[in-house]
């Protein structure tokens, strides 16, 4: 009886793991990896094992306010990222806490060493995207403000990413020219993706009483302003890569060629039959383009960068 019990509890601890594993979202996670990569080279910073803890314990955060907004929710039907979601139950809630403790954990060790900065932009996105999420003050039901919130997001995580490159050696700040640009640059890429999430759950957030874009404009409009908004991250990126010091001009033209295809596909999407289920396969297909493509593209442009001594210890 005892052995049966043990199974049983162990099967129980499984169950549980599986689901936060699935509400996690993993393929957008991979715009984790996209930041990352592009603050690493914004800052010529080698991928050491301090700027690597940092990459994991941004993502510990962002896993963590994902499953939270998961629990607030109560998502049944696929999203993006997440094809088939796991009935939510409270572990959610005590996964994204414990996940939320573990990365503002790691990132206090780093103010001894690097300074403050990281942490503050951990602990403000944490913040902004807590109210975003929870459901006494779910920001997220303001289309207008979902938006605002989540470009601000993107913002926070390039500049996190990025934090530990700030070194007098490189004369690179937050507020230096070209990590204002570089913080546009992910704003409007986040407010891209955002944006083109939300096309395919007009009827579900319809009837959530969310009022998210894609609720107010309808499907053209929505994916038209996320294409807009992924040119301008386009003109954004390539315009702060440009501004490095001795950067090879490869950087910038990759960087250029990977946009064009995004907005490309954007362009097919647009002009195609409106369809809920097929908007949803081509959101999650703009989803691997977008975040695992970009974390390619991006590490090829780092590989590139380090075999030409463009990146400094």
């Amino acid at each position: 009886m005892a052995q049966q019990v043990e199974t049983q509890q162990s099967f129980n601890l499984l169950t549980e793991l599986r689901r936060l594993w699935n509400h996690a979202r993993w393929p957008v996670q991979s715009y984790v990896l996209f930041g990352w990569l592009f603050g690493a080279i914004l800052t010529r910073r080698a991928l050491d094992i301090p700027f690597a803890i940092a990459g994991i314990a941004w993502l510990f955060l962002v896993v963590g306010l994902t499953i939270l907004n998961s629990y607030y929710d109560k998502d049944e039907n696929e999203v993006g990222g997440m094809r088939n979601p796991m009935k939510v139950t409270k572990t959610l809630l005590y996964g994204a806490l414990i996940l939320l403790a573990i990365g503002l954990g790691i990132g206090a060790f780093f103010i001894p060493t690097y300074g403050a900065t990281y942490f503050i932009l951990a602990t403000l996105m944490v913040i902004a995207y807590f109210f975003y999420s929870y459901e006494g003050t779910r920001w997220k039901a303001n289309g207008y403000i979902a938006v605002t919130i989540n470009a601000f997001v993107g913002t926070l995580t390039l500049w996190g990413m990025s934090a530990l490159g700030f070194t007098p050696a490189n004369g690179i700040t937050l507020f230096t020219p070209i990590m204002l640009i570089a913080g546009l640059a992910a704003a409007t890429f986040k407010a891209s993706v955002y944006s083109m999430m939300q096309v395919h759950q007009i009827e579900d957030d319809t009837a959530r009483g969310d009022r998210s874009v894609a609720v107010m404009h309808g499907r053209q409009v929505t994916l038209r302003f996320s294409q807009s908004m992924m040119v301008l991250a386009c003109v954004f990126s390539v315009w702060c890569i440009s501004l490095i010091t001795n950067v090879p001009m490869i950087l910038p033209i990759l960087a250029l060629i990977y946009f064009i295809v995004v907005v490309a596909l954007f362009e097919f999407w647009i002009r195609s039959e409106a369809d809920t289920r097929k908007d949803a396969n081509r959101m999650q297909r703009m989803i691997v383009v977008t975040g695992y493509l970009s974390s390619v593209a991006f590490a090829v442009i780092y590989i590139i960068s380090s075999v030409t001594g463009f990146i400094v210890a």
